[in-house]
């Protein structure tokens, strides 16, 4: 039986790593915490995929030929049996304790990032069914920098919700179908979102994550160039 078609399982977590108001160092550090969430997650045989992603550098958004290198958020789905326990390993502040990559003399050595857990009240969420008759869907190609096979396929989607006007642009997987199932879960969340606040105070609060990171206590640190556990 294929796997692909249970995307909206109950064990599916999604994190935001943040730069908060952090100058570009932590936007350095957030494309890190990103590699090594994702590695960990794979072997820990997760399901981890990149839903969106804002790049730190403005001139560098809206565009598919040159991968950041440092990011101002990332947000990440995770499905599997130990999604809930590496979420909890990862959520909260990340410290890490280095030079900077860009002003070797700045005399800061300790860049902070967050990482929090994006919540859904399923009491309260509009069903996965009912979403599918107010949405269309339409086909596009998926971005990539580098050439690669998922830019010559029409994989990724792009939803529009009719009844909200939420637009949302899905390319995490080659295949259309499960993108169609993350760009609902998407939705799902945003709504979800709405139902407990204005839309304009939603999205609000949802930005002013990227400057809530709490520098006290971390959670995970990390120090020196090869961005080793400590």
């Amino acid at each position: 039986m294929r796997t692909d078609k249970k995307h909206n399982n109950a064990s599916a977590i999604w994190l935001q790593i943040t730069a908060g108001q952090g100058p570009k160092e932590c936007g350095w550090v957030v494309a890190r915490v990103t590699e090594l969430l994702l590695t960990e997650a794979t072997d820990l045989k997760i399901k981890a995929e990149v839903i969106e992603s804002v790049a730190f550098d403005k001139l560098l958004r809206n565009q598919d030929l040159i991968q950041p290198l440092e990011y101002l958020s990332v947000l990440i789905r995770l499905e599997g049996a130990n999604a809930l326990s590496l979420s909890n390993d990862w959520t909260g502040t990340i410290r890490w304790h280095g030079l900077s990559p860009y002003r070797p003399k700045h005399k800061r050595i300790n860049w902070f990032v967050g990482v929090h857990r994006v919540n859904v009240d399923n009491s309260t969420s509009e069903s996965i069914d009912k979403l599918k008759t107010e949405v269309q869907f339409s086909a596009c190609k998926s971005s990539g920098a580098g050439g690669q096979h998922v830019n010559k396929t029409d994989s990724a989607v792009r939803l529009v919700h009719r009844k909200s006007g939420i637009q949302l642009r899905v390319d995490a997987d080659r295949s259309q179908h499960r993108n169609k199932a993350i760009a609902l879960e998407r939705l799902q969340i945003l709504l979800n979102e709405q139902n407990h606040q204005s839309k304009s105070e939603s999205v609000r609060n949802r930005w002013l994550k990227h400057y809530e990171v709490d520098r006290g206590n971390p959670t995970r640190r990390f120090q020196g160039e090869d961005f080793n556990e400590v």
